[in-house]
C-alpha cells in the first residue's frame, strides 16, 4: 500500500511509529527493521498496540471499515472503555497487557473487572475481540472474517 505524506503525518499524529523514508507498511511488520539511526521515534508505544492501530488505519484507508475510535466509553453508567472500537459494526478490540509488570489484568480484581466489562458489552450487543502479545497478529484476519 502506498501512503501519501498527509497519510503518514496523520498516522504520526495518532502516536504511531512510522519511518519517514518508507512509503509501504505491512500489517505483520508495521515497523520494519532499519538501523536505529534512521528510525523516527514518535512516541513510546508497544509494538503490539502499534500494530493493532496500524491494522485499523489500513482497513480504514482501504475503505473496509468506515472508522474506528480509541478509548470508546460504551455505557453511560460505567467508566468502562474499549481500547478500540468500530461503532457502526459494534466491534470492540481489547489489548490485554498481561506481560507488563504493572498489569492489572493479572490480578483477581483486575481480571474480574475485565470480565464484568466484557459481559456488559456483550449484553449491549458488542462483539469483543481480545488480543495479547502472543496473538495480536490475528486481528486483521479476524476482522476480515467479521466484515
Amino acid at each position: 500500500m502506498t501512503w501519501t505524506d498527509n497519510d503518514l503525518q496523520n498516522l504520526k499524529s495518532k502516536g504511531l511509529k512510522i519511518d519517514d523514508f518508507r512509503r509501504e507498511a505491512t500489517v505483520l511488520n508495521p515497523v520494519p527493521d532499519v538501523p536505529k539511526s534512521q528510525k523516527v521515534k514518535i512516541q513510546k508505544i508497544s509494538v503490539e498496540k502499534n500494530a493493532i492501530q496500524l491494522v485499523l488505519e489500513i482497513l480504514k484507508h482501504e475503505k473496509k471499515i468506515d472508522d474506528f475510535v480509541k478509548e470508546l466509553k460504551f455505557d453511560p453508567n460505567r467508566k468502562f472503555r474499549f481500547d478500540w472500537a468500530i461503532p457502526n459494526l459494534m466491534i470492540a478490540i481489547e489489548y490485554e497487557g498481561i506481560y507488563s509488570k504493572k498489569s492489572r489484568h493479572t490480578t483477581v480484581s483486575g481480571y474480574s473487572k475485565d470480565i464484568e466489562k466484557y459481559n456488559l458489552a456483550i449484553t449491549k450487543g458488542w462483539r469483543v475481540l481480545r488480543y495479547t502479545a502472543d496473538n495480536y497478529k490475528n486481528l486483521e484476519t479476524d476482522l476480515l472474517k467479521m466484515l
